[in-house]
């Protein structure tokens, strides 16, 4: 697709996922021109002194070489790489960093959980309709290594938040070992919540008025729930009963449909972080729009932090 607009390109080295996007703004509008997801995991890889694997790395440079192949199909203008939790984490991140610089030939900016949160909002407010300015929104971000919370109206950022709470880290902590069953996944729940602590007042029902779920993650949890006959927005009800059938597949039951290469203590760990969140925030509904980290690290690139908020 050919296009007189400038094109940027976006990376996300992801606790779960890398995830690419090349976009070029024509009318007031991304539009999209390649966009590339690859399931790495690397939150999964971390040993128990906290490094990543070499053979997590080897994978993850593998992928880069091929990203790297998808960046010179096109005349970029400009091109920002960012990493998240998992690579905030690693012991040897200072090993793996230098090599995925070399490899990609350009920078990688490892965000903290807190810019984080503000890019992904971002990103969904920059993919808003001009009457959502004035709305006041907190947007979710679920990941392998950590959750991220941010609240604002139109794209200014009042209030963030950054967890030590991620799909892979739970996954592990309560759902190791194949244990998968309503007692393990209440406790998924309440630690969650638990998680929240003090911070959950300031994203509380009297903050805002709508809240929006933009991360893989969540995404998937959708598209779950529409394979599963439960389509619609996003609802305690409809993940409980998600969650209801990912325990009768484990006892040997009904099969989870769309599951696919999905890992069943992932999908658990994700609906138990979501269904945490929306008991301890008190959120009856969540919105699931397209726009997310990669579309607010492509709007900054774009436009700068400074006139975003503007």
């Amino acid at each position: 697709m050919s296009t007189t607009s400038p094109i940027h390109a976006a990376l996300v080295l992801g606790s779960d996922s890398f995830r690419l996007l090349v976009g070029a703004v024509e009318e007031g509008t991304l539009r999209p021109l390649d966009s590339y997801h690859a399931p790495l995991r690397l939150a999964a890889a971390l040993d128990a002194q906290g490094c990543l694997s070499p053979e997590a790395m080897h994978a993850a440079f593998d992928c880069l070489r091929g990203i790297r192949a998808r960046l010179n199909d096109h005349a970029l203008a400009a091109v920002r790489v960012v990493a998240t939790s998992t690579l905030r984490m690693a012991r040897n991140s200072h090993l793996f960093l230098p090599a995925a610089q070399e490899l990609l030939g350009h920078p990688v900016q490892v965000l903290t959980g807190e810019e984080e949160a503000v890019l992904t909002y971002l990103g969904v407010a920059d993919g808003a309709a001009a009457d959502d300015n004035s709305t006041r929104t907190l947007v979710l971000g679920i990941g392998g290594g950590s959750t991220q919370l941010a609240l604002g109206s139109g794209r200014r950022v009042q209030k963030v938040a950054s967890l030590g709470l991620g799909t892979s880290r739970l996954a592990l902590t309560f759902f190791g070992g194949g244990r998968i069953d309503a007692v393990s996944f209440a406790a998924a729940i309440a630690s969650t919540r638990a998680k929240l602590g003090d911070e959950a007042p300031a994203f509380g029902p009297g903050r805002r008025e709508r809240v929006c779920g933009a991360s893989g993650t969540i995404h998937t949890l959708a598209r779950l729930l529409a394979d599963n006959d439960l389509g619609g927005p996003i609802t305690r009800g409809r993940l409980e009963a998600l969650a209801a059938r990912a325990l009768e597949q484990r006892g040997g039951g009904a099969v989870l449909a769309g599951l696919g290469p999905l890992r069943l203590r992932d999908v658990t760990a994700a609906l138990a972080i979501l269904l945490g969140l929306m008991e301890e925030l008190e959120i009856d509904e969540v919105e699931v729009p397209k726009t997310g980290l990669r579309a607010g690290v492509l709007a900054e690139l774009r436009h700068g932090r400074a006139a975003l908020a503007a």
